[in-house]
This record gives structure tokens, sequence and C-alpha cells, in this order.
């Protein structure tokens, strides 16, 4: 294992000031992939792994190791650096997160997860490591937007497909083993338009840190690593130098972003309706604050506060928990919903008396989300109308424009619905959620 040389070229200062960013590629890529973040800020290193079996390892066989990555980076952890992965990498550096953890070094400041199934759950391209090559390179580009070179070259197609073939190895072999959560901040990536990692799948990754979970969203697919290199460079810049303010109702926040902070229910920072404080109607400030075309809702439920904020728009947000979780031992136990309340709309009683028996209480708190999600965000006239499909992933389209999103979130207190509505399609999610008790 080698840090890629290019990495080294720079004159670091002494004494080092800028935290350093070691990267670990994608199934099939290598350290080049990540030249688009240089140059960007001047107050990260980018420092990329380069793997066996890539550029200029590409003699050697295209196999690698977390302990051999650790042993790579254990002479730098004396100095602040992170951890970013991308797909395949996330989950190595999730690993060599876990790996520096039981060798006592150091920890970085942040484990940045791109475009990555949680590491407890199955990635469901690596099926396709058995296939004939064929059929294994049409799955890549077909579903994780490799280019399509990779068929129609041969050249191209010789040179990659070994190191592809024994990445989805490593991939498919890789088993989750239980542990303690981490003590560092998680910051999740999403594309927009991944379909095979959507944005909602990522926030599967706050079940692995106590110290606090971000996501980001970003325009493109699986690969935004290319597609908009400058723009996650400023994001984990600001992150890591702790500029703009995170928090819902950032400057920073874009005209198609929506916010959504989860926290716990004795969190007063957070106002819902009916509390004496009451949440901010940003759009009354007087111009010039930043925060004049801000809307805002919040909902507390279940122990849970959920704020959502989009700007220049309607939003409503509805928050409830599908199970409790015991401090000591964390067994879930269902958190005994009732059945949807007597303001259902058609066709809900009948959709969840014919799921099967475990499924109810979740077909249940989707159909009481979405409804009171619609009255916050003021669609009155909607929240009676019935949802004709409880089980869809969604996003539902409800009535003229107005759409709900469903999000799973893992949360101390147990597994959690929350229900999202908006008059706009293809918002990106900002998410912060409480992950310590």
């Amino acid at each position: 294992m080698a840090i890629e040389p290019l990495s080294m070229t720079r004159p670091s200062p002494s004494p080092p000031v800028h935290p350093t960013l070691f990267c670990l590629p994608y199934a099939g890529g290598a350290a080049g992939a990540y030249h688009g973040l240089r140059g960007v800020s001047d107050t990260v290193e980018i420092v990329p792994l380069q793997l066996p079996g890539r550029e200029n390892r590409i003699t050697e066989p295209p196999e690698f190791s977390v302990p051999e990555i650790v042993d790579e980076i254990a002479p730098r952890t004396g100095r602040p650096y992170a951890l970013y992965g991308h797909s395949m990498g996330a989950r190595i550096a999730f690993e060599v997160a876990r790996e520096l953890r039981r060798r006592g070094l150091p920890p970085p400041l942040r484990l940045y997860a791109a475009a990555a199934h949680p590491p407890d759950r199955r990635v469901p391209l690596a099926a396709a490591a058995d296939l004939p090559d064929d059929a294994f390179v049409d799955q890549l580009i077909r579903r994780a937007g490799a280019p399509a070179e990779l068929r129609d070259l041969p050249e191209l197609r010789e040179l990659l497909l070994p190191v592809l073939r024994a990445d989805f190895a490593w991939i498919k072999s890789y088993r989750y083993a239980p542990g303690p959560p981490l003590e560092i901040p998680v910051v999740a990536f999403a594309g927009l338009d991944d379909g095979e990692v959507p944005p909602a799948d990522m926030l599967g990754w706050a079940r692995h840190t106590r110290a606090g979970f971000g996501l980001r969203t970003l325009r493109g697919g699986h690969f935004f690593l290319k597609d908009a290199p400058a723009d996650l460079a400023r994001l984990i810049a600001e992150d890591l130098s702790g500029r703009p303010d995170p928090d819902a109702g950032s400057p920073s926040m874009e005209d198609d972003e929506i916010h959504l902070r989860v926290s716990p229910g004795g969190d007063r920072s957070v106002a819902a309706p009916g509390d004496a404080d009451g949440p901010a109607d940003d759009s009354r400030r007087p111009p010039g604050d930043g925060a004049e075309r801000l809307s805002r809702s919040a909902d507390r439920a279940d122990g849970l506060v959920a704020e959502a904020v989009v700007r220049d728009g309607a939003v409503g947000v509805a928050v409830a928990r599908l199970e409790t979780r015991a401090p000591d031992d964390g067994a879930g136990e269902p958190c005994g919903n009732p059945p949807p309340e007597p303001g259902s709309g058609r066709g809900e009683w009948e959709q969840i008396a014919d799921a099967a028996e475990e499924d109810r209480p979740w077909l249940a708190l989707r159909a009481g989300t979405a409804r009171r999600a619609l009255l916050q965000a003021g669609a009155r006239d909607l929240a009676g109308t019935g949802f004709p499909d409880l089980a869809a992933p969604g996003p539902w389209h409800v009535g003229d424009g107005w759409w709900i999103t469903h999000l799973s979130l893992p949360t101390p207190l147990g597994e959690a619905i929350a229900a999202i509505a908006t008059p706009r399609d293809r918002m990106r999610l900002r998410a912060h959620l409480w992950t310590g008790r």
C-alpha cells in the first residue's frame, strides 16, 4: 500500500497547520480520481491513497488489506486528518477508522462516506461479481454510471477488468462485524441522481457514529466526484474549518435544498408548533440578514424533534418512532403506534389490514406522518384525500404539485420515520441527525 506519489510533491508547512484528507477510491478507481479536488481550497491537503494494480502500481496484483492501508496512514496520524471514501472506498475508510481505533492511534476528525450503502447493509450490485464479463460490464454501466468506453474500447476493458473483478470480489466477501459506533462524526455525501445508492439510503450511516451525522446531496449521479469535484472539495473544506454554520438556516443554503435536523425532544433550540417561543418565521426578517426567504416547519413526537427548512417555498415535516430501544441492551420493541387516526384517507384502513402484521405499524406511520406533514405545510385540503399505495417508496406525488418524501431515521431511541412535504420535486436533502445519548 502506498500514498500516491503526486500527493507528496507539494511541500507541507512546518509545523503543519491544515488537515490532511486521505482519499480511498471506488471499485476500479485509482488515486487520479481525486485530482479534481486539488486546488479548490488551500485549507485541506488532498492525499489520495494508491491501491495496488492501478496507475503507477499497475504491475502489482490488485489486492489490498485494511491493515496495510493503516500501516501507511499511521505515521501521519499525529497531525489533524480526515478520511474520505467513495463507494467501495467508503467501506474501506470505515474499516480503516475502526482499525485505527483498535491500535489506539489518534482518530480522524471526520469520516466522509460517499455514494455507499452503510456497512451493515448488503451491496446489491455485488451480485454482479459472478456474471460473465459482458454482463458484468453492462451492469456497471447501467447501474453505477461506469463509462460506456468500458464496453466499447477493448484496450480499456483489458486494463480495468482485472482491477474491477478484484474489487468486486472484496465487496462481495465483505462482512460487517458488529462493534461500538465510531466516536467521530460521520458526514455522508450522495448524488441526487444516484439510482444505486439514493440519498435516503445514506442516512443509515448514522447508526455507526455517536458523535453526530450529516448528509449533503450533490448534483450528479453515482460518480458526482467527477461531476462536481469543486463543489465536493468546497463542502469538505467548509466542514473541516467549521465555516459556515452547519445548522439549518445557514446562509450557504441553496434554493433546491431541504435541510432536515433531528434532535432529542428536550432540545429547546428547535421549537415545535405549540411551543411558547414557536418556530422562527424567517420570511419576516428584514432584508439583508441572509434568511429572509426561508420557510420552516417543526414537529415534536416520541421524544424527537424534527425541523425542516427550505428557501422560497412551503414545507411541512412530521416525525414518529417505529420502535423503542432500551439504553442498556439496545433491544428494539414496537413503539405501540396506533392504527391510522379517524381522519385517515380513503383506502388506507384496507391497505393496512391487508398487510403482513409486522408491516402494519410501518404503513400506519407512513400515512400518519405524511398527513401531518401536509398539514404543517398548509396543504390541509390534501391531508384527508388518502394515499393509494402506502408501501410505495416515493416520493409520493399528491394532488397538484405536492411531493412527500419519507425517510428512515436511525436514532438512539430507535428507528424513526420522517415525512417531508414540499410543492417541489427533486430537492437535495441536507440532514443533521442526533446520534448520541
